[in-house]
């Protein structure tokens, strides 16, 4: 059984989703079920936070570029904040790291 649990918040158009643990084969579905979700929401923006990610595969991988492309298609953005290094280092090897848009982490609120 895979390590991986999935969250998410919304604040008007944006929303938030943190993956945890390993986004891998055992994890994909339920990471597509969670990031299709949002997408119903009336979001226009979905920030995918990879920071706390251990480890991702090529279905993990397949799973961030499906929500990418759907985003594209219904007139949404999506952006990635990177993981660790060796869950970045997938999206380098890939080159996939010049196709989604990575961007730095958000503000913590308690920074305000």
């Amino acid at each position: 059984m895979s390590d991986f649990k999935i969250s998410s918040t919304v604040h008007g158009d944006e929303a938030v989703v943190t993956c945890h643990g390993e986004l891998d084969l055992a994890a994909a579905p339920e990471a597509e079920a969670h990031l299709r979700e949002v997408e119903t929401d009336g979001v226009t923006r979905i920030v995918l936070d990879l920071r706390p990610l251990d480890f991702l595969d090529s279905t993990g991988l397949r799973v961030v570029l499906a929500a990418d492309s759907r985003a594209r298609k219904q007139g949404r953005q999506l952006q990635v904040v990177p993981g660790r290094d060796s869950v970045h280092r997938v999206f380098r090897i890939a080159l996939l790291d010049r196709r989604l848009e990575f961007i730095e982490p958000p503000e913590d609120e308690t920074d305000a």
